[in-house]
């Protein structure tokens, strides 16, 4: 059989015009009549047309030859490995109201990196560890028991929230020392309610204070956005909260007191982690100014933490130091 070139960048296009002027031209009748025969010969072909009679007749077959033959080419480069028109996706032949078309079907691979970026979209972070887009819950199938409460608590959480996700849910203040998996764990709560499809926004508290201060000096640097999403958002983690530094108590009072109490009034889960317990933020770090003490400002911010979230101590082995 002659070789026959109907590669091009226009695609089906080329296809067809290439097919019908082999039909039309009798010169090329012998070429046309062994190109049907090959389409024939393949297996899947002539199971579709077995499938489809008596309705797909000889002269239906013939109009629609060269969509066939298109699929009949990207079946050929699939099995090659080649690439074809539509990388990610496999063609299928169907037979639509006495025409036959050729329909592209995502392959597994192709949904399972769609669903990845999907989920992946309803996570957003400010300052938090790339590790973290692999957390998932069952990484904590063995973990230390001094995080057993937290864990049992998040799963809980999981669970409830799921199942009723208009209603409020309080969240956790993860309190404990470095590295024992407060950080981990909320990244892979997050994972775990985006596959639920529940946005979820984790912040690095003291990298958004820090950026806070810069956009002050600094209009490209606009957070009115992130501020935004922050008081909106499904469910909000502020991560280490405690080791931001706040001399003026701006960052305290007309950014996180907001933001908490927005959310509080509009009923919104909210998690922390920090090294100090709930009475240390207020007592140690809240009310602490360079305009001296302002414990009654703490106090009120303070309330708002604990209307929001249950406070469970954490502990062990500091993994950062193992690794």
């Amino acid at each position: 059989m002659p070789e026959i070139n109907l590669q091009s960048q226009d695609g089906i296009k080329s296809v067809g015009a290439t097919m019908r002027n082999i039909m039309e031209n009798p010169k090329l009748q012998e070429t046309f009549a062994k190109v049907k025969a090959e389409i024939l010969a393949d297996k899947e072909i002539k199971a579709f047309v077995q499938e489809n009679q008596p309705e797909l007749t000889s002269a239906i077959f013939e109009r629609d030859l060269a969509t066939v033959y298109e699929y009949y080419l990207q079946q050929k480069k699939a099995v090659q490995g080649e690439n074809d028109v539509h990388p990610g996706y496999i063609p299928e032949l169907l037979f639509v109201d006495h025409q036959i078309v050729v329909q592209y079907r995502a392959t597994e691979d192709t949904l399972n990196l769609h669903n990845k970026l999907r989920v992946a979209s309803r996570v957003q972070s400010i300052g938090m560890p790339k590790q973290l887009k692999g957390a998932t819950m069952d990484d904590f199938a063995h973990a230390d028991l001094g995080m057993t409460s937290a864990v049992i608590a998040v799963a809980q959480f999981i669970e409830e929230y799921v199942a009723e996700p208009n209603e409020f849910h309080q969240g956790l203040y993860l309190q404990g020392p470095y590295g024992v998996g407060k950080t981990y764990l909320m990244g892979a709560m997050a994972n775990q309610l985006a596959v639920d499809e529940i946005e979820v926004m984790l912040i690095h508290y003291p990298t958004l204070a820090a950026n806070m201060k810069e956009a002050i000096n600094d209009p490209s640097k606009n957070m009115d956005d992130v501020r935004a999403d922050m008081k909106t958002v499904a469910i909000l983690v502020l991560d280490d909260i405690g080791a931001e530094t706040d001399g003026s108590g701006w960052i305290r009072d007309d950014v996180l007191g907001v933001i908490l109490d927005y959310r509080m009034q509009n009923g919104l889960t909210t998690f922390f982690t920090s090294n100090f317990s709930m009475k240390q933020l207020e007592e140690e770090h809240f009310a602490m100014s360079n305009r001296g003490a302002e414990p009654v400002k703490a106090a009120r911010l303070l309330q708002r933490i604990m209307y929001l979230a249950r406070e469970i101590p954490v502990s062990g082995v500091n993994r950062r130091l193992e690794s």
